[in-house]
């Protein structure tokens, strides 16, 4: 699928860009097993966990202990605090150009994608995801209680602007707000792309 429209991608794809934090360990302090274990404790963190680093020709320690490699979609980022109510997220969407990252902070939140939101996978505490470009996704707290999620999205910096939301969205949208929603939707640039975009 080109940038101007939506692709598809399997739960194996999705999983292999997850990471558990249960099955994360952290990364080696330097210094360890050469500098004093005060002078350790005085340089660093308790606990250092690498989710994800872009690659790079000159590896760093973070690139070199990261759960994965990948995210590097350009040269601008956004971090953001969501919180949400138990059922609540925003509907589907895609991001064309951007990549789009969830690190759960508490609660859990399910990442769902497809054109109908019909794949997911739930973030516990501190879990991480991206999401490819061009993929539709939402995210919502299918917990108990209020939850919170960072979202990080990466890219070009001129193309932060490249959400499209799928026919779904409309059709949803019409079966409980009326015809005229979509509409609106559309008058404020929030857009729907045709079922067979491109």
């Amino acid at each position: 699928m080109t940038e101007d429209g939506p692709k598809t991608v399997s739960l194996e794809e999705m999983t292999a860009r997850m990471v558990r934090f249960k099955d994360l360990t952290p990364r080696p302090k330097l210094g360890a097993g050469v500098l004093p274990p005060e002078v350790i404790e005085f340089m660093t963190a308790d606990n250092n966990y690498s989710y994800m680093a872009p690659p790079a020709e000159h590896q760093s320690r973070i690139q070199k202990y990261a759960a994965m490699i990948g995210g590097d979609a350009g040269d601008g980022i956004s971090v953001s605090l969501v919180m949400c109510s138990p059922g609540r997220g925003p509907a589907l969407h895609a991001h064309l150009k951007t990549v789009e990252a969830f690190f759960c902070l508490s609660g859990r939140f399910a990442i769902e994608w497809g054109d109908r939101g019909e794949n997911s996978v739930v973030l516990e505490p501190w879990d991480f995801i991206h999401v490819p470009t061009g993929v539709v996704r939402t995210f919502h707290n299918v917990g108990d209680e209020d939850g919170a999620v960072l979202v990080i999205i990466q890219g070009d910096k001129n193309d932060f602007d490249d959400v499209v939301r799928p026919p779904y969205v409309g059709e949803q949208l019409t079966e409980r707000f009326g015809p005229e929603a979509a509409a609106k939707l559309d008058q404020l640039g929030a857009q729907l792309y045709s079922a067979t975009p491109g």
